[in-house]
């Protein structure tokens, strides 16, 4: 019966309770309808009274706060939250609602101000959260329950301490370049003892402009901002300016909460700098060092410890934005392209344009982790005999197949002419090679046998308008290489000549000296017209026959032979001419024996072949695209 009427007592108790609860909700229900986040906050402070009158917790502040809390959050952790400020006399008017608004943030901030907590943005937030659970007695920063590195989870253990701490190899003589961000330029690695984890809270830098009065004493006219990381993850970042000479570019610099180093392990906090646009030209690779001056941590205890570091001071520079990433661009020949570089005949038309015709393939390579804009390239063009303006309708930059730019030469160019293409807007990305040519339309009607040449020199790169990403132009000692372009025979009629194969041998007799044997055979196309191979002797002198270049010293003899049996006309070797039929093609062999006078090495090459356009001795010369036709070398003994 007495248990009944304890039971039946305390209902009635709670619906009082509940009624006069709800009375009071009801009065203070403002006459503007409530948004449903205040109706759920205000519901939550009455059923957290509630708990309270049938004798709940809810309003305890004794456990651990885990979460963070801000502007328009609601429920029994902001409850508990403005409980424990007001206890502390923080002042709330509108008491322990529930809900998260102004009157809250002012106490949060009024709390923080009181803790030396900064900023003191009135945000519950894990740095906050660990001093208000210091003074519980929890020994806990708040946070979740996770464990991993580097997140605001509970310190655990007890006392803390940092054990050691060594600056990282890392970093050393870095360079900060102009509008480049985030370059780490010095780091301290901080060892932690087994007694506790610890939580970084701030680190007091101080930067100093070593290179003095030469350059600027201000650390905002080289830099933006300077940023803070804890293992690859960002714990700060403050302005550049806010390390002035008002405080000898000094500053203790607050970290983001869960700046956090478990005991036993070791953490990497790095500092790096972010460059300004534009360099001032006596600040182009002024010399700065940063110093770890403090460290201020938090144990598992809830100490406050503040670690003076006596590492040395990193030195660092402010350069170039080229500089710093490193560019370069290098002008050469295109690999693989010999077919276009390499001196040969081009068949021109003597009655319309020759159109298309490929004189130069160059490559531009780019290092370093920038890209480039080319505005403009210049190159030059040059012949032996025609003036240019008689010789070229059109000159284009091509690039994969397409057309970059057009230029047509100018009224009056000489046989030497510099051609500009300009507007070009050409990017061009770091780390990567970039092939182009050059090819004319060729006028008619060219004297025959004139050559031409076109290149580009390293000066006229150096000259051309080429800015990096930040704008600068890219300086004449980033630049490298040219692009020299071999000549080019010009003709309306002649031969083209296509290496087949090259053999040596050697023969030894009893007595006497070695003899070697080098053969080099090669077909000829006769292209506008027949021609007419000299079919003399070749020699060593290169006068009015086929030229052999010889290595060694010995005796020769050669002969030039038609295997494919070319017509021969006059005597072999004394006044003899080969036909080759206009659009046939013929093969010869050169075959030259040399008897050694001197020990060594032999081989043999051709200079030249001589031939003509009619059945005489050979007057015009070939002399194109013959790198290739030579023999090995093989060694001669006299057996003196």
């Amino acid at each position: 019966m007495t248990i009944a009427n304890n039971v039946v007592a305390k209902s009635a108790a709670v619906v009082a309770g509940l009624a006069l609860v709800f009375s009071s909700f009801a009065v203070a229900v403002p006459a503007k309808a409530a948004t449903t986040a205040e109706l759920e906050a205000q519901v939550a402070a009455l059923l957290a009274q509630l708990q309270a009158l049938q004798g709940g917790s809810s309003t305890s502040t004794g456990a651990a706060f885990t979460t963070d809390m801000t502007l328009g959050a609601s429920g029994a952790e902001v409850t508990r939250l403005q409980n424990w400020l007001i206890s502390k006399g923080h002042t709330i008017a509108a008491g322990a609602t529930g809900y998260f608004g102004a009157q809250t943030a002012a106490a949060v901030a009024a709390y923080q101000t009181s803790k030396g907590i900064t900023p003191a943005a009135g945000y519950f937030g894990p740095m906050t959260r660990a001093a208000v659970n210091a003074e519980l007695g929890t020994g806990s920063t708040g946070g979740d329950d996770d464990d991993s590195d580097n997140d605001s989870g509970d310190l655990e253990g007890g006392a803390g301490a940092i054990e050691a701490t060594d600056l990282l190899s890392d970093f050393n003589g870095e360079d900060v370049g102009e509008d480049e961000e985030d370059v780490e330029v010095a780091g301290l690695e901080i060892e932690v003892d087994d007694g506790s984890d610890i939580e970084l809270t701030a680190v007091r830098l101080v930067f100093a402009n070593v290179d003095g009065a030469a350059t600027s004493d201000d650390l905002e006219d080289v830099a933006t901002e300077i940023s803070i990381m804890l293992d690859g993850e960002e714990v700060a970042r403050v302005d550049a300016d806010d390390f002035n000479e008002d405080n000898d570019y000094e500053k203790t610099v607050s970290l983001d909460g869960g700046a956090i180093i478990r005991a036993g392990e070791a953490g990497e906090l790095v500092v790096a700098v972010s460059g300004v646009s534009n360099l001032d030209s006596a600040d182009i690779d002024a010399t700065w060092s940063v110093d770890f001056d403090e460290v201020r941590f938090r144990d598992a205890d809830g100490a406050t410890i503040t670690e003076t570091i006596t590492e040395a001071a990193r030195q660092f520079d402010f350069t170039t934005f080229a500089a710093a990433a490193d560019i370069s661009l290098e002008l050469a020949l295109t690999d693989d392209a010999d077919d276009i570089n390499d001196a040969r005949v081009i068949d021109t038309d003597d009655s319309d344009e020759t159109e298309g015709v490929e004189v130069l393939a160059f490559s531009l390579e780019l290092e370093g982790d920038s890209e480039v804009t080319i505005d403009d390239l210049t190159f030059t063009a040059t012949s032996t005999t025609d003036d240019l303006e008689d010789m070229i309708s059109e000159i284009r930059l091509m690039q994969d197949g397409e057309e970059v730019a057009s230029e047509n030469v100018a009224d009056g160019a000489g046989t030497t002419e510099n051609i500009t293409f300009d507007d070009l807007e050409l990017v061009l990305d770091g780390e990567d090679t970039y092939d182009f040519t050059i090819e004319v339309d060729l006028l008619e009607d060219i004297t025959n046998g004139s050559t031409l040449v076109v290149s580009m020199s390293e000066a006229q790169l150096e000259a051309a308008d080429i800015e990096d990403e930040s704008g600068e132009d890219l300086a004449n000692g980033d630049i490298t290489g040219d692009a020299d372009g071999e000549a080019h025979g010009l003709y309306q009629s002649g031969i083209m000549v296509e290496f087949v194969s090259a053999e040596e041998d050697v023969t030894s007799p009893e007595t006497g000296a070695d003899r070697g044997t080098f053969e080099i055979t090669f077909d000829v196309t006769a292209f506008d017209s027949d021609v007419y191979v000299d079919g003399t002797a070749p020699d060593a002198s290169g006068t009015t026959e086929s030229d052999l270049e010889v290595s060694g010293s010995g005796t020769l003899s050669a002969v030039i032979t038609s295997p494919t049996g070319a017509t021969l006309s006059g005597t072999q070797n004394a006044d003899a001419r080969f036909l080759v039929e206009e659009g046939d093609t013929e093969r010869f062999t050169i075959t030259a024996n040399i008897t050694a006078t001197t020990d060594g090495f032999f081989s043999v090459a051709v200079g030249d072949i001589r031939y003509a356009l009619s059945d005489v001795t050979g007057n015009l010369t070939y002399d194109f695209n013959l790198d290739d036709f030579k023999t090995d070398s093989i060694y001669l003994d006299t057996n003196s």
